[in-house]
């Protein structure tokens, strides 16, 4: 018997661990609230995540427009001048390749020797995009004519489309087999 009241006892005991005073039973504590489920808690209790605030992608800047390619008669074209030696032109480091035996490609300039050194320089103006002659700019997709009269000086040679030969031969414009603006030839020759 004495074991039967001592385990009333205890029982007793521990079922009152849940009541308060007054012999009320305790309410149970309210869960932590990262616990708190999202879907049943209270909506001002519970701080919404935080969502991050998407800024408009900037737009795009156009790259700066290249400066334009320098010709100046009977002396050079971009960077390469009359008389410059072929170990001169491969120091610019432009790609290469052989043209025909007596010319050479280094980038869009088309470059030949004479004596080991060299007396012309060419290239299609559409490959350039703009020339500058002293102070003028000349866009690619200009009229051969207007590329002439801006050249001064020039007269009309034999072999041909059209061809202009300007300030005694060191400058000069031609078109291809094409009248197309962008494929008509630039260059400048030793005098």
């Amino acid at each position: 018997m004495r074991e039967a009241l001592l385990g009333l006892a205890l029982f007793t005991m521990a079922c009152g661990a849940n009541e308060a005073e007054g012999g009320q039973p305790r309410p149970d504590p309210a869960p932590a609230p990262e616990a708190a489920d999202p879907d049943t808690a209270d909506p001002d209790t519970v701080e919404p995540d935080e969502v991050p605030v998407e800024e408009p992608e900037p737009e795009p800047e156009e790259p700066p427009e290249p400066e334009p390619i320098d010709i100046e008669a009977g002396a050079r074209l971009g960077p390469i001048r009359i008389g410059m030696s072929t170990d001169e032109v491969r120091a610019l480091g432009l790609e290469e390749s052989e043209v025909d035996p007596r010319t050479t490609a280094f980038g869009p300039y088309h470059v030949s020797y004479d004596d080991g050194t060299v007396d012309e320089i060419s290239a299609q103006i559409g490959a350039l995009g703009r020339i500058r002659l002293g102070d003028r700019v000349i866009e690619a997709g200009t009229h051969i004519h207007a590329i002439r009269d801006a050249f001064g000086d020039c007269t009309w040679t034999e072999g041909g489309g059209e061809r202009y030969e300007c300030h005694d031969g060191t400058l000069f414009v031609r078109t291809t087999h094409t009248m197309d603006p962008q494929r008509y030839t630039v260059g400048v020759a030793a005098r």
